[in-house]
């Protein structure tokens, strides 16, 4: 998981990640990263609209975003 969390950061891609809040409450976030700290991640919130800081014990997991809409084959 840290492994895409600090490619993610160094290349200023956008993933998504999967989140328990202190409340219990699971929600999926497209996020930028844009800090790392031992024990927490400061990012871009694309649900939220704004930065938050996300506990990193709280990512249940972590990828890559898959693209929407279909794809077209090569002829």
């Amino acid at each position: 998981m840290m492994g895409i969390l600090k490619r993610a950061f160094h290349e200023q891609s956008t993933i998504e990640i999967i989140y328990i809040s202190k409340g219990g409450v699971v929600s999926g976030r497209l996020i930028r990263v844009m800090e790392i700290k031992e024990n927490t991640l400061i990012a871009y919130c694309y649900l939220r609209k704004k930065r938050r800081t996300f506990l990193i014990g709280n990512i249940l997991s972590v990828d890559v975003p898959r693209r929407r809409g279909r794809h077209r084959e090569a002829n």
